[in-house]
């Protein structure tokens, strides 16, 4: 065993999970940088030995033509640090293939000696900053790429990924000016325009972002990366027309499989949003592929079914596995029914959800069998256990949960009016005798915010203060319905706006979605971003209001509002993130309601 790594140890632990999925800007492979500076270092006093050397061109050859078969690169390039600890180079090479086996803190360490042996390689500080990125150490990764740039001054690759690092840590007048020095050194730069369009992107400004990216297109007219982004953009805005057009003008020139199917999967809800449902329930498929980012391994021993044949599970057992996030669980759930009947009553529906939402169901829909499923990480890959149905027969066949979409939603009529979650009649009246306790005025649940609220996602959610006008309507009573650290925006309500927002005792607002979803189907109103709790209200029939950053989301099919909850409506602005403009739309209907509800 080597005194400095256990790579057997290493490669058994398996893939740490990068904290940020990112797209670093090279000229060339890493592997083949290092390749290039070890050919120029042969003959020098400080090359490593003839065989370490051999070993090395052998492992970074690897690397870059056949990047799974890192880990025999790693063991080659271990051996080269042992024959020569003291060698950058070594360490350097080791570091990379450490670091393409997903072993990223390991991968860390070895950058760090390969540094401490030569701090004059640019190189080293390019890997140091993009391994830095990927593990969220941002302030880290602004650090290397300066002093790269130092080093290589005007360099393209380094300049667009200081200004992708800047985006995620919310300085974007920084990444801007920094792209637009850029730009004005070479203004022909189609990747340099393109960054800027990001950039505003993801500021919250993608008609701004459009005329950027329209000058790269210019500039370069196959340039998959900035239709792509484009097409982004115009969903931003409502516009799935558009971005449809662009999604289909990416994909003729995409360079490889993984952006292929991330164009697909953009392309496929852009159709749903326009209600193109057959052929966007088709490319939705996308979201199965191995490449997809989101792509979780089901561990079944059981065909998949995709969604196309009912026959086919007519009279079988069917495992319905929960493939997202829970508020996605809940939406597709509508679909609960419409499987029961296909299966008949000689099959069994088995329905795989978030373990908080396995009661609940089971009491919903007594006629199926609920379990829950339980997620890993192993090699860079998600896999998806099921648990609850240890004791029973196998399942003939398992498919996702949104693939049975395909099968029963064709057109808008599909859509049944009928809720699909039905509280307890005590759970109901408990709370609506709390409730009664806040006030005269209507009880409107509200919520707010993510529990994430990082630079990427913090522009589709409205800040809090935009919310004065609902909170100031006359006759209403609010009620927290947000979970999460509420205590700071409450107490701003109550300084700034004068407005109680009640917190009901007796209720995990997080974990309690049972009880959940009794308190929201109490309240007259919901109000909210799309997640898990106005999704449950919707699906136990209650009268929700969406807000929603931009003017057409996918899963409305088209409709203008939510075609899987009846009782919802939706708010839009003029433009993307429109928040005074929407949070006024929503304060005059509000008040509508409110004089409705004391006249009757």
């Amino acid at each position: 065993m080597s005194q400095l790594l256990d790579l057997d140890a290493e490669l058994a632990a398996g893939t740490e999970h990068a904290k940020r999925e990112i797209r670093p800007r090279r000229d060339k492979p890493a592997a083949a940088e290092l390749q290039r500076t070890l050919n120029d270092a042969r003959r020098q006093a400080s090359a490593p030995p003839p065989k370490a050397v051999a070993m090395l061109r052998r492992a970074l050859k690897i690397v870059e033509d056949n990047p799974v078969s890192a880990a025999k690169a790693a063991r080659l390039c271990l051996d080269a640090v042992e024959m020569a600890p003291d060698s950058a180079m070594a360490n350097h090479a080791l570091a990379l293939c450490l670091e393409r086996l997903g072993r990223l803190s390991k991968a860390l360490q070895f950058y760090e000696r390969a540094w401490k042996l030569d701090p004059t390689d640019p190189e080293i500080y390019m890997n140091l900053s993009t391994l830095a990125w990927q593990m969220d150490m941002l302030d880290a990764a602004e650090k290397f790429l300066r002093i790269y740039l130092q080093m290589v001054p005007n360099h393209t690759g380094a300049t667009i990924n200081l200004a992708g690092v800047l985006r995620d840590k919310g300085g974007f007048e920084a990444s801007i000016e920094l792209l637009r020095a850029a730009i004005y050194a070479s203004p022909e730069n189609y990747e340099l325009w393109n960054s800027l369009g990001t950039t505003l992107l993801e500021s919250g400004k993608p008609d701004e972002a459009l005329t950027f990216y329209d000058e790269s297109r210019r500039l370069k007219p196959d340039y998959a990366r900035a239709h792509h982004n484009t097409a982004f953009a115009y969903e931003l805005l409502g516009r799935p027309d558009k971005a449809t057009q662009h999604f289909r003008e990416a994909l003729k020139t995409a360079s490889n499989h993984k952006d292929i199917i991330t164009m697909t999967h953009g392309l496929s809800q852009s159709l749903l949003a326009m209600g193109e449902l057959e052929e966007g329930w088709d490319l939705y498929d996308s979201r199965l592929d191995p490449t997809h980012k989101n792509m979780c391994h089901v561990l079944v021993d059981a065909p998949m079914w995709d969604g196309r044949d009912l026959q086919a599970i007519r009279g079988k057992r069917l495992l319905w596995v929960g493939e997202q996030g829970l508020g996605d669980e809940i939406l597709f759930l509508q679909l609960a029914k419409d499987l029961l009947e296909a299966i008949g009553p000689d099959g069994e529906l088995r329905i795989v959800v978030e373990r908080r939402l396995v009661d609940m169901i089971q009491k919903t829909l007594p006629e199926a069998k609920v379990g829950s499923h339980r997620t890993m990480e192993r090699e860079g890959k998600l896999f998806r256990a099921v648990v609850g149905f240890e004791d029973l027969a196998p399942a003939d066949f398992w498919t996702p949960f949104i693939q049975p979409a395909r099968a029963f939603r064709h057109a808008i009529e599909d859509f049944p009016e009928e809720p699909i979650l039905k509280p307890e009649a005590s759970d109901l009246a408990h709370w609506r005798g709390e409730l009664a306790k806040t006030g005269p005025g209507l009880k409107v649940g509200i919520l707010w915010k993510s529990l994430k609220m990082d630079a990427k996602r913090s522009k589709h959610f409205s800040a809090f203060d935009q919310w004065k006008p609902v909170l100031k309507t006359p006759g209403a009573d609010f009620i927290n319905l947000q979970y999460g650290e509420t205590a700071t925006d409450i107490a701003y309500a109550k300084e700034k706006f004068s407005v109680d927002i009640h917190t009901l005792d007796g209720i995990d607002l997080k974990n309690d979605l049972e009880q959940v979803t009794a308190l929201a189907a109490s309240c007259d109103l919901v109000i909210g971003p799309t997640n898990a709790t106005t999704s449950l209200a919707g699906a136990a029939g209650a009268r929700v209001w969406f807000v929603h950053p931009h003017a057409n989301v996918w899963t409305h099919m088209g409709f203008g509002r939510s075609p899987w909850f009846a009782s919802s409506r939706s708010f839009f602005g003029k433009d993307y993130a429109d928040w005074a403009g929407i949070m006024n739309t929503v304060a005059e209907a509000l008040d509508e309601l409110a004089r409705k509800e004391k006249a009757a």
